[in-house]
């Protein structure tokens, strides 16, 4: 179930991409709220009724947050994710990571 609720994630940040309404969140922002260990919260206020993440457990949540922290630390994101702006397709860029990861270790098995 995992994978679906990444994707329907996903659905969610792209068609808050696709609306510009949040042009302002820069990667530094979302970043900054990853740091935090708070981006999940953060984006349920700041995108409201754009997205639907109330199948999340908190424990999933923390996890994503987690790894996505080691993405922001290790990840070069304007040379290997193609992102340099927007913080919401560095959320999509990381969201398609962490489904490819988990791909590859179910075909590892």
């Amino acid at each position: 179930m995992f994978l679906s609720y990444l994707t329907g994630m996903g659905f969610y940040v792209n068609g808050a991409i696709e609306s510009k309404k949040y042009d302002h969140l820069t990667i530094e922002v979302i970043k900054e709220q990853i740091r935090k260990g708070t981006l999940f919260t953060f984006l349920e206020e700041e995108l409201g009724n754009d997205i639907d993440l109330s199948l999340w457990k908190n424990e999933d949540k923390e996890k994503m947050n987690e790894e996505w922290d080691s993405f922001a630390n290790a990840i070069d994101e304007s040379r290997k994710l193609c992102v340099e702006n927007n913080g919401l397709s560095l959320i999509m860029a990381y969201i398609l990571e962490s489904l490819q990861e988990r791909v590859m270790q179910n075909e590892k098995k």
